[in-house]
């Protein structure tokens, strides 16, 4: 497999002390550390709900790294959408350079600017997203601007000022929860007695959660719903329209598979059961690419995520690969709260 430039640039995996217990100085910081983020849960309970009366739903996870919150984000979308819903998105914008003004994402935003993911989810839902990093602002821009009936928030479990209607935690079955102690000496951004405090939990690559999540070390009462991603299909960057079978692809020779995700070897797995012929370029999640980065690459095939970012620097057409996220026991679970949440307003 070949590294791209920069490829230990932010947290590309985890320091490996994340996985191995406490050490002496980790044990008698760690009740500090808790103390710490409970008194942070404490102000979330108290976020203000400001000026929206339309529900908020919070998608995000305890563990640091990509867990697969933005692809459940935008299948939620979709399904809402199919549902009759009018959803809208807010986001930190994370990669970007957007701070505390709300902006509005259009499909000829600069992900450089408002991030990768919000355009991302904006080529893919067409639903209005707005980014900035307090996320209650953009959420009113949101209420102001557009007359959406629910708002997804992209991540934010954690935001003290974001008031929440339903909090969504995400688990991936891969990634797990490392050793299971708080940063800085685990993985964990606040303790995992946090999962009490959910209203749904989601975990990914099992279709036995809660046996997942009892691996893990967590039991909770709390709903908890599988789901599964799958390469769903692929077209030509300059061809969006044309939707091809992944397999389809392996008669069109050798490619340069391209993945600046939170887990790439995901990507190019799923590229070699659809049978392609193709070199490996992994990169740092949420890589911001360089002419330099891509000079000598042809014939591409990347993901999603990656595309809105490459379409700048790449001067022949390339594969994009569309990667579905299925939750349906979870995504009915939603809609009949959300509709229950209508009728008791």
């Amino acid at each position: 497999m070949k590294f791209g430039f920069n490829s230990f640039r932010g947290f590309h995996r985890w320091p490996s002390h994340w996985s191995k217990p406490a050490t002496f100085l980790g044990k008698v910081l760690r009740p500090l550390v808790a103390s710490w983020m409970h008194k942070k849960r404490r102000k979330i309970a108290k976020a203000s709900r400001g000026s929206s009366q339309i529900p908020i739903v919070c998608i995000g996870n305890l563990v640091l790294g990509g867990a697969g919150k933005t692809p459940l984000v935008a299948s939620l979308a979709l399904r809402l959408q199919e549902e009759g819903f009018t959803p809208g998105i807010v986001s930190r914008g994370f990669g970007g350079r957007v701070k505390s003004l709300p902006i509005e994402v259009t499909e000829q935003s600069l992900p450089g600017y408002v991030g990768d993911e919000p355009l991302m989810l904006k080529k893919r839902t067409g639903c209005p997203v707005i980014v900035c990093r307090d996320r209650a602002r953009a959420v009113e821009r949101l209420h102001f601007h557009y007359q959406v009936d629910v708002v997804l928030s992209d991540d934010g479990l954690q935001n003290v000022g974001l008031w929440r209607d339903f909090s969504v935690c995400v688990f991936n079955k891969e990634q797990g929860i490392g050793n299971g102690l708080e940063m800085p000496f685990g993985p964990l951004r606040e303790p995992i007695s946090a999962v009490h405090l959910m209203d749904a939990i989601v975990v990914y690559g099992n279709d036995h959660p809660k046996e997942m999540l009892i691996a893990m070390g967590i039991e909770t009462k709390t709903p908890t719903f599988g789901s599964v991603t799958q390469m769903a299909h692929a077209y030509r960057s300059d061809q969006p329209e044309i939707h091809r079978p992944l397999d389809d692809l392996k008669d069109l020779g050798h490619f340069d598979a391209v993945a600046g995700i939170a887990a790439p070897h995901r990507f190019f797995e799923g590229l070699k059961q659809a049978g392609l012929v193709f070199e490996e370029y992994a990169f740092p999640d949420h890589q911001s690419f360089s002419a330099s980065d891509i000079a000598e690459l042809s014939h591409v095939i990347t993901t999603e995520k990656d595309a809105v970012k490459l379409v700048h620097l790449l001067k022949e057409p390339f594969w994009i690969v569309v990667l579905d996220s299925m939750q349906p026991e979870f995504e009915t679970w939603l809609i009949d709260n959300l509709k229950d949440w209508s009728i008791k307003l």
